[in-house]
């Protein structure tokens, strides 16, 4: 029997009984379309999640942390008995290793102010963090800005992109309840009103208290030459150029840091690829140096949704499983009808496996039409749910998981889950059929030709 004469018998015997075919397709329609939905919504959440954390975070960056070290006390009678951690700084020879390291951009260390410092602009006071960079390392680490420059330098200063928000009048403190509600008020949309910095010249004033709690000031007048855009972790904080920062902090301890030997407590890395991240990572780890990054986070969040997609696709596959007994049952109930035909069939000159392929062919036609039809409901489906999220979080005013990178969109079908649903349908509907084939394939001629 060739292929065309199977696909013609297949057509027409399907074809004789297509109320019974539609019935039992209709088990894999809804079957295929579940096993689509339910693997689309967990890869909707999975993008959105982290798209959300791209939002928020840049994932070529890695965070690099001193390594820790034992320390002996001399003064223990046993040093072997009492010992102590303590963090080695990142020194400059280490530094530099971290700038050889294959696909890093830039490194810098990042200092934080060590002491209460008031931000202040005009009649206008505020606050942020204040964190101290390497002014060349800087350019290139590409942060987006809404205005100006990305340009750090000495009595030069680049803001978040909140920074403005946090600056009141004091002089109505005593008429607003919290920081942000200053005199400027609360814009159209409920949210405070954001100062704009651009250009504007800072003076950030330290604070400093001595053991009889008399206070020092000293005040560093910068100029604003950018505003970054918004990325979450980067919006409340000033950035200012490495010895600004460490002279303020030799200040506020009275004490001069040696950076050669002591080091400095945190550095940033940025890496030429977000792929090449984890590699990296790992170089750095192996140098006994303390390393994570925004990309932890994303492949932790990626194993639990590849989980989650796994159980919501299985949970489908049960309404598939179902529909398989469906498609065994009507081939079984098949052969009882079609005895006296497969007799004769056998008694002309048919084979066993030419019958045994026209059962297993009626079995994956009704498992590949359901999942078409499936596959096209599950779609379908699956942009009515996102139309409906996509209407409740605009009603809401914020991408669903709160990241400004974040897709509303919380179920996505990717390319690839189409074909994969009609192929394993078939798969189910042909495997379904390999029972009833086998039977039809072996009954004796000579008794099926005497049925009634």
């Amino acid at each position: 029997m060739t292929l065309i004469d199977l696909f013609r018998t297949v057509l027409s015997n399907l074809n004789r009984m297509r109320m019974r075919v539609v019935l039992t397709a209709i088990g894999v329609v809804i079957g295929t379309a579940a096993v689509l939905v339910l693997i689309s919504l967990g890869a909707g959440l999975q993008r959105s999640a982290t798209q959300g954390i791209g939002g928020i975070s840049d994932l070529t960056l890695i965070n690099v942390m001193g390594e820790q070290v034992v320390m002996m006390e001399k003064s223990a009678p046993d040093p072997s008995s009492v010992q102590r951690s303590e963090a080695q700084g990142l020194t400059l020879k280490v530094l530099e290793k971290l700038r050889a390291l294959p696909n890093v951009v830039a490194v810098t260390p990042q200092e934080y102010m060590q002491g209460q410092v008031e931000v202040r602009y005009n009649r206008l006071t505020g606050g942020g963090g204040i964190l101290g960079v390497d002014p060349e390392a800087w350019k290139a680490f590409g942060y987006k800005l809404t205005s100006g420059e990305n340009r750090v330098s000495t009595g030069q200063v680049v803001v978040g992109a909140q920074v403005g928000a946090t600056l009141y009048d004091p002089r109505q403190a005593g008429r607003n309840e919290g920081l942000f509600d200053g005199p400027r008020g609360l814009g159209a949309s409920g949210e405070p009103d954001v100062t704009d910095l651009q250009d504007a010249s800072l003076t950030l004033r330290a604070i400093r208290y001595d053991n009889e709690g008399k206070m020092a000031t000293r005040n560093l007048r910068v100029q604003v030459t950018g505003v970054l855009a918004s990325l979450g972790e980067t919006d409340y904080n000033i950035y200012l150029p490495l010895k600004e920062v460490d002279e303020l902090n030799q200040w506020f301890s009275g004490r001069r840091v040696d950076r050669t030997r002591e080091g400095y407590q945190q550095a940033i890395v940025k890496v030429a690829n977000s792929r090449d991240v984890a590699a990296v990572q790992k170089e750095i780890q192996q140098m006994g140096l303390n390393a994570y990054s925004a990309q932890d986070t994303v492949n932790s969040i990626n194993s639990f949704f590849l989980v989650l997609q796994a159980i919501l696709g299985g949970i489908g596959a049960i309404a598939l499983l179902v529909a398989a007994f469906g498609i065994a049952n009507t081939l079984s109930m098949a052969i009882y009808e079609r005895t006296r035909e497969i007799g004769l069939m056998k008694a002309i000159g048919a084979r066993n496996r030419d019958v045994m392929s026209i059962f297993l062919g009626e079995a994956a036609a009704i498992g590949f039409l359901g999942g078409v039809v499936g596959a096209g409901l599950g779609w379908a489906v699956s942009g009515v749910i996102n139309l409906i999220a996509q209407s409740a979080l605009g009603q809401q005013g914020n991408p669903i998981f709160g990241g400004p990178g974040a897709d509303s969109s919380i179920v996505y079908t990717p390319i690839w889950l189409i074909p994969f649903a009609v192929i394993f349908a078939t798969l189910v509907g042909l495997l379904s059929g390999v029972f009833p084939a086998l039977r039809a394939a072996t009954l004796d001629p000579l008794k099926a030709l005497k049925y009634e």
